[in-house]
């Protein structure tokens, strides 16, 4: 199994694999403390692996204290902590060296263990004694709530139509298991159809088709279960009104801190992956081809689907700087979209339309622009571990968290810079040259919400298998076949919901990103001409479920059914148009055209969010004649249209009702007294 950085392309081919003549890259030294007897040299990753200290040569320069080793590791701190300057490698050494050009290295001392495994052993150490106390092995409080509480939803919606079980990457003794290993399982126990789940927020290749459905398929494979099992996937929990939701959460925290009228410049930030390949083969190639990755395209439009939600919650309320001094709209490089665990060598192109930008670099940016509150909001990892606390605050100099932050809970810090500098100041507001920055914390306070929009992705995968929810009265009155690159469409002709349609868009760039390679290539640029539109091939349906309909009065008049599009929480990238007929007698004066609008049921807050026009698309548009409304979206789920209040604004429609809901013993109580009918 390929190590994990080295499939980033983090470090190069030759250090995660003996390669000829280089095999010194590979294994040349290792990292041992004494035993208490002083007698033995004790491996840090593999304390079976013993040194006697009388046979290790007294060569100079042959055991070094690891402090004092370069720091290996980007993402990573290196034995000291940088707050205080503790040791956590003290009495760790290094007993060898990796080879500092050709030609014999005197100073090897292979022991068997690629070196890349001792190293981020030494890293793991020195960043969670950073972040803990305690270094016993457990489990996320927020990693226990997703999983329970996903399941949970899951069993609610499907009963035992389904078995939901938790694989790992990397499996942790006695908490998790090798996601290989489950699927074994599953696979000796008779089970043909899987569906295979990410928490992650924005789809991409690499997480999704390399690092699970890759691994599961080959563990299959040579345990002769090849070809045994038919694929479903859940690749994301970005874009749809619960995980919006939860991040509005998390953003209200901070905005909350700010006076009314703040101007404040917000630097979504997201994980970020590099772009584009590195030229040709060899032991200095990565093995995932970046150039044809569909992460870019998918995790930008996640952002711009949750920048419509921030606009209209706070926009009223404070100056929301998304974009660069004197841009705006949604062009990927006039907004301050930001990676946060990549460096500018990540992206090997020379234009820089074909870049894309670092968290540091774009507050950078937003300083020189004259913005002096800036909003970090974090947008990819569902709890505060490594990366979010560490590994992004190393790459992009942001201060870490105090060890009493740490142990309060406290995982968002703030703190001031100047216009010219990184470097933290006192914070001064008479001061101009100085820049107050608050840096997000991730999901932890929103377990549920997270949870209750992973559990309603999944059901888009377990749905195309055709198993539906039971006991939420869900029928389904058309059907039709959509093709993953040519779209299509499903109407219904007859009955409550006569002319209801989906259409889903063709693919505008038929064979990319799938044809790019290292040359032959272009960045995401414009989320209103998307490269990909259906993720897969599918067959939609329209049809109805229950749902409550009497909170369509947070906002005005319900003027149509209630109509369900499906798969559930199907997401597309080219927007999809759904067209709703009007179902009240009376006619839609002139003066209500403009207040009419589309809303789309939330399963997290239990209400209804207006369904925002996505980058390109026209607004809602009602035929007189046919007496129907039709509108464009990324997300399928239950819509609805809506003569509006007068003076309606979302933020006077946003409802977030507890504790109904995932808390209940069944998640339709309250419900039933609405269908679509």
């Amino acid at each position: 199994t390929p190590p994990f950085r080295q499939q980033l392309g983090l470090i190069p081919y030759f250090l995660g694999f003996k390669t000829r003549g280089v095999e010194g890259a590979y294994d040349s030294m290792g990292l041992y403390r004494k035993s208490p007897d002083g007698q033995y040299w004790v491996s840090i990753y593999d304390p079976k692996l013993k040194l006697a200290v009388k046979d290790v040569p007294d060569t100079p320069g042959l055991i070094t204290p690891a402090k004092d080793m370069k720091n290996p590791q980007q993402r990573s701190f290196w034995a000291i902590d940088p707050r205080d300057g503790t040791n956590y490698l003290d009495g760790v050494f290094m007993i060898g060296s990796s080879p500092r050009g050709p030609g014999p290295n005197p100073l090897a001392m292979p022991n068997g263990i690629r070196d890349t495994d001792e190293i981020s052993m030494a890293s793991g150490i020195t960043d969670f004694s950073i972040l803990h106390d305690d270094l016993a092995p457990r489990l996320s409080p927020m990693t226990e709530e997703v999983e329970r509480t996903t399941e949970r939803v899951l069993h609610q919606l499907f009963g035992d139509q389904i078995d939901v079980r938790f694989g790992a990457y990397s499996p942790t003794s006695g908490l998790t298991r090798f996601e290989e290993d489950v699927a074994l399982d599953f696979a000796r126990e008779g089970f043909r159809k899987m569906v295979l789940v990410r928490e992650t927020t924005d789809n991409n290749n690499y997480a999704n088709n390399f690092m699970t459905r890759g691994y599961v398929q080959r563990a299959l494979c040579l345990a002769g279960f090849k070809d045994t099992f038919t694929y479903q996937q859940s690749r994301q929990v970005g874009r749809t009104p619960e995980y919006n939701l939860a991040l509005l959460h998390v953003a209200k925290r901070h905005l909350d801190r700010l006076p009314r009228g703040s101007e404040v410049a917000v630097l979504y930030t997201t994980y970020g992956l590099p772009f584009p390949d590195r030229t040709g083969a060899g032991p200095f190639s990565a093995p995932h081809p970046w150039s044809k990755e569909v992460y870019h395209e998918n995790a930008y439009n996640n952002y711009i689907s949750f920048k419509r939600y921030l606009e209209a919650y706070f926009g009223d309320r404070y100056a929301l700087h998304f974009n660069r001094a004197g841009k705006s709209g949604d062009v990927r490089l006039d907004n301050y979209y930001s990676y946060g665990l990549s460096v500018p060598q990540d992206f090997t192109a020379n234009d820089p339309e074909n870049r894309f930008r670092t968290l540091r670099e774009n507050i950078d940016l937003a300083k020189r622009d004259g913005r002096r509150e800036i909003l970090v909001l974090l947008s990819h990892w569902y709890y505060d571990g490594r990366d979010p606390l560490l590994a992004i605050r190393k790459m992009q100099q942001i201060p870490l968290n105090t060890r009493t932050d740490l142990r309060q809970g406290k995982r968002w810090v703030e703190w001031c810079e100047r216009v010219d500098s990184p470097t933290p100041v006192d914070c001064n507001p008479t001061d101009s040259s100085i820049v107050k920055l608050q840096y997000s914390e991730t999901f932890d306070a929103w377990g549920r919400e997270f949870s209750i929009g992973y559990a309603n992705n999944i059901r888009t995968a377990i749905e195309r298998f055709g198993v539906f929810p039971v006991g939420m009265n869900l029928s389904i009155a058309a059907r039709g076949a959509i093709d993953r690159e040519g779209g299509g469409s499903v109407e219904v002709k007859s009955g409550a919901l006569r002319g209801a349609k989906l259409i889903i868009a063709k693919d505008a760039h038929p064979g990319e990103p799938e044809s790019f390679d290292a040359k032959n290539y272009r960045a995401f640029h414009d989320p209103a001409d998307n490269l990909v539109s259906a993720w897969d091939s599918f067959d939609a349906y329209i049809g109805s479920q229950n749902v409550p309909v009497q909170y369509l009065r947070d906002h005005g008049e319900a003027v149509s059914p209630a109509v369900l599009m499906g798969p559930y929480r199907t997401i597309v990238n080219r927007p999809a148009t759904i067209t709703l007929p009007i179902s009240v007698k009376r006619k839609i004066e002139a003066g209500e055209i403009s207040r009419l609008k589309a809303f789309i049921y939330n399963e997290a807050s239990l209400g209804w969010d207006p369904v925002f026009v996505p980058a390109g698309s026209m607004p809602l548009r009602y035929d007189p004649k046919t007496r129907t409304a039709s509108f464009d979206t990324q997300v399928l789920g239950v819509f609805a249209l809506v003569v509006t209040d007068e003076g309606w604004t979302p933020v006077k429609g946003f409802r977030h009702r507890y504790p109904v809901g995932i808390d209940a013993v069944d998640l339709n109580v309250g419900l039933d007294t609405g269908t679509a009918h």
